[in-house]
């Protein structure tokens, strides 16, 4: 590693040498704060000639490769943004220069595009430009650096970020009195140029130790560098197109967004499930998480990018509307609005199970109906939130453990509701929900208007869309300067107005705006009456099931499954029919491998050198499918394995 200040300007023209943003880096993000700070630096340092400024580092590395033109490849693995935007303003710069010929400037349009701040003047494709952005920034740099040669050249808008910042430039540069100024400060800009040596230096912890504070970049941004950065870099391009690529497809996700992060922080509230991730810095328990299940290992981040992908799918489903099943859409689209948030782990792990045969469609259903109502229920009865993060994913550990021991997860799910009750989680009764509803502020209520909306849906398979859709008040917000409303409120007005004004029975749904504009035959008592009406209608669409007493105390405090036919791996091991030291052998030739039962009862695989403990045969299974590369997972590995070679599978043992 050779760590050298250079002024900046210096380094971008060094001559035959490109810079070239990997794949893995996000796009250009840049906003005009960055831009305010780095134009009042360059103006600071061009006033003031006796020194330079400093302003950050640049890290990067040779790809290994020349062209046939003899233009060497430099990877920036660190300071994307600052040279992009010092391009732009390069640009705003000349474009300058050629429209006010008659100023005495100390720079010209010519210089800039000759002296290899932009272009390798006399190289041709790829190999002419300086700088090569990510995504879909480059061919918006490149069409301005063509229009800057060519002023009849088009410019591409496929990046508005790139453009805002250039027209912020250029405003800038057209509004100072002295633009030798600007051209002064930019050549006196100053870095540290930090360039790697490949097979010596590890990009990821340079990359790491300068963004070590996290705000600048997002957790999948890191995340993605961090994966990416697993592969040589001749296929870091080819893996980012098959694999992570498709997830921001399918997520629909920009860098400008959260939505990929949500993801994250969501996949992994599954994978690592029952620890909760509330607080947690997402990059480094994504880094644990990799480096505990051992997916950094001989290739084996490929496995890991597949079941990203499948979980993403899950997630774009629930989240981003693209389930394809119309009454699930619709489910999911219910529990958005409703703020399912916390829950998203929890739907994740429902939705695999569904996906992979643990449930049936109708059972996925009514698991995702029971969820709204709890959910919804609990707004109305403003129970905490705060703690729903910690129930999901202690909800997803347990039912993970009912699929491993072949049990129904709607039924668990239902039963480890109902255990809840009497504690914060607890999912509100009749009597609880029905009194908030008659008697809360509901005008306030942060999911009124889908309260009222589902009130009047007929249809449980119908798509809500409530953006232009608000409440209002029947009895208005002035009844009591009212002389149409005050003889309505009796002979204490403004109690009994306190009481009605803001009751459910008093809402209705409204797209128009106005008002109730007569209290005809409107008042405190069809207030209270309509209020009535509305919670009973309430109590029958989003409803609290029922479980017998000695189906709930199965699933009470322990990770046991209801009673089934089949019984558990645990089961088995306490009752002698799989011992201790035995073998198990993978009964498909096409994935070879075996496993070791523990004194304790788990599973480890022959050769895992992490040696992780499962606690049943569909987890073990899985780690030895990832191992030897496999693009797939199934849904119950009981009869996938042996006792021993040869011997029966473990779904036989178990009957």
């Amino acid at each position: 590693m050779d760590a050298t200040p250079r002024k900046m300007i210096s380094l971008i023209s060094d001559a035959y040498t490109r810079f070239v943003v990997p794949v893995y880096q996000r796009p250009y993000s840049w906003d005009i704060k960055q831009c305010v700070q780095l134009w009042d630096d360059i103006v600071s340092c061009g006033r003031n000639k006796t020194r330079a400024h400093f302003t950050g580092s640049i890290v990067s590395i040779q790809d290994g490769s020349v062209s046939s033109q003899g233009v060497a490849t430099l990877l920036l693995i660190d300071g994307q943004q600052r040279t992009a935007t010092m391009t732009l303003l390069l640009i705003a710069l000349a474009r300058y220069a050629a429209t006010h010929p008659q100023e005495r400037l100390e720079f010209s349009r010519e210089e800039i595009l000759a002296s290899g701040y932009l272009t390798n003047q006399f190289r041709t494709g790829n190999d002419h430009y300086k700088l090569t952005l990510s995504k879909g920034d480059d061919p918006t740099l490149r069409s301005l650096i063509n229009n800057l040669e060519d002023p009849s050249a088009p410019i591409v808008d496929d990046s508005p970020r790139l453009l805002e910042n250039l027209d912020f430039f250029q405003n800038r540069i057209n509004a100072i009195a002295d633009v030798n100024v600007v051209w002064e400060g930019v050549r006196r800009i100053e870095v540290v140029s930090i360039a790697l040596t490949q097979g010596q230096d590890n990009p990821q912890v340079i990359f790491e130790s300068m963004n070590s504070t996290g705000k600048d970049l997002a957790p999948a941004d890191l995340i993605r560098n961090f994966v990416l950065m697993n592969y040589p870099m001749a296929t870091q391009a080819e893996t980012y197109r098959i694999y992570w690529r498709p997830m921001e497809t399918t997520l629909q996700a920009t860098t400008y967004d959260q939505r990929f992060d949500d993801f994250i922080r969501a996949y992994l509230a599954v994978e690592l499930a029952p620890e909760s991730l509330d607080g947690r810095d997402i990059y480094h328990a994504f880094k644990r998480y990799v480096y505990s299940r051992g997916y950094h290992l001989g290739g084996r981040i490929q496995n890991l990018l597949l079941k990203m992908k499948r979980f993403a799918g899950y997630f774009a489903s629930v989240t981003v509307g693209t389930e394809k099943d119309p009454q699930l859409r619709a489910a999911f689209g219910r529990l958005a609005l409703i703020g399912a948030t916390p829950m998203n782990p929890l739907l994740l792990s429902l939705y695999e199970a569904y996906d992979q045969k643990a449930c049936s469609r109708d059972e996925f259903l009514g698991m995702l109906e029971l969820l709204e109502s709890y959910l919804l229920r609990r707004a109305i009865c403003d129970c905490p939130e705060r703690m729903l993060a910690g129930f999901a994913a202690s909800l997803v550990a347990r039912i993970d453990a009912v699929r491993e021991e072949g049990g129904n997860c709607a039924q668990a799910l239902l039963a480890m509701l109902l255990n809840e009750s009497g504690t914060p989680r607890r999912f509100p009764s009749d009597a609880e929900f029905s009194h908030a509803l008659k008697t809360r502020n509901a005008f306030d209520c942060a999911q009124v208007v889908f309260l009222i909306t589902g009130l009047d849906t007929v249809s449980r398979t119908r798509e809500l869309d409530l953006s232009n859709v608000h409440v209002e008040r029947i009895m208005p917000a002035d009844a009591l300067k009212s002389e149409k409303w005050l003889p309505t409120l009796g002979d204490d007005p403004e109690r009994t107005f306190e009481l009605a004004v803001n009751n459910l029975g008093n809402l209705r749904l409204s797209t128009a705006g106005d008002t109730a504009e007569s209290p005809a035959g409107w008042g405190p008592a069809a207030i209270a009456a309509h209020a009535d009406d509305l919670a009973a209608r309430a109590l029958s669409i989003w409803q609290l099931p029922t479980l017998p007493e000695k189906v709930c105390e199965v699933y009470r405090s322990t990770r046991r499954a209801a009673p089934t036919d089949a019984a558990s791996f645990e089961l088995l091991f306490k009752e002698g029919v799989i011992n201790p030291g035995d073998t198990l052998v993978s009964a498909d030739p096409a994935y070879p491998g075996s496993a070791n039962v523990t004194d304790m009862g788990t599973i480890v695989l022959d050769g895992d050198p992490d040696r992780e403990a499962f606690t049943g045969p569909s987890a073990a299974y899985e780690r030895l499918l990832s191992s030897l590369g496999a693009t797939f997972y199934v849904a119950d590995a009981w009869s996938r394995w042996t006792l021993g070679e040869g011997g029966p599978t473990l779904d036989k043992l178990r009957m």
